[in-house]
């Protein structure tokens, strides 16, 4: 075996000649919490894979595209029911009646039972495999977790997308924190 030296990102652009200055979310950033939301799921609510498709959408707050996301989080008051599955993701905003197009249904997480009992501050920050939920992008801000090639200084609805139907009643607080 033999001893390594690694560098994180803020300590290797310190530490660069000339210096690196960080972005606010890998050092020296402001964490806010830029949602605290809660929605009702009723039983009876429509499921399908995409909101296009028939699928219910709780819409719970605003994000920039320029936001490193730090945590989400979820709490729920109850076990709602025996089939209850939602993504949490990102949409366009929408209008007082509806979201708007659908930019990536399972950003955050994919397949969250709401099914297995009530859920306390249970972390969905890495919870899904690609772009948002990926610890690979853990020091990217939102457009570039979206694999988008520039900025385009917009805000972004984070919503719930009931993926199995739902067959119990209850709420969900959602909770996102970001660096700005």
């Amino acid at each position: 075996m033999s001893q390594v030296k690694v560098k994180s990102t803020s300590v290797s652009n310190g530490t660069a000649t000339p210096r690196v200055q960080n972005l606010p979310g890998i050092e020296n950033g402001c964490v806010v919490r830029a949602i605290n939301s809660l929605a009702t799921l009723t039983s009876g609510d429509s499921a399908n894979t995409t909101y296009a498709a028939g699928a219910s959408v709780y819409r719970f707050g605003k994000i920039r595209s320029s936001d490193f996301v730090d945590r989400v989080r979820i709490d729920t008051t109850a076990d709602m029911g025996t089939t209850t599955v939602v993504d949490v993701g990102l949409y366009d905003l929408g209008d007082s009646s509806a979201p708007g197009a659908v930019v990536d249904q399972d950003f955050f997480a994919s397949s969250v039972s709401l099914k297995d009992g009530a859920l306390s501050n249970t972390d969905l920050t890495f919870e899904a495999a690609a772009a948002g939920g990926s610890i690979a992008n853990a020091e990217k801000r939102v457009w570039e977790a979206l694999g988008l090639s520039s900025d385009p200084n917009k805000e972004y609805e984070v919503c719930m997308t009931l993926t199995a139907a739902c067959d119990g009643t209850g709420t969900a607080l959602l909770r996102v924190y970001v660096v700005r």
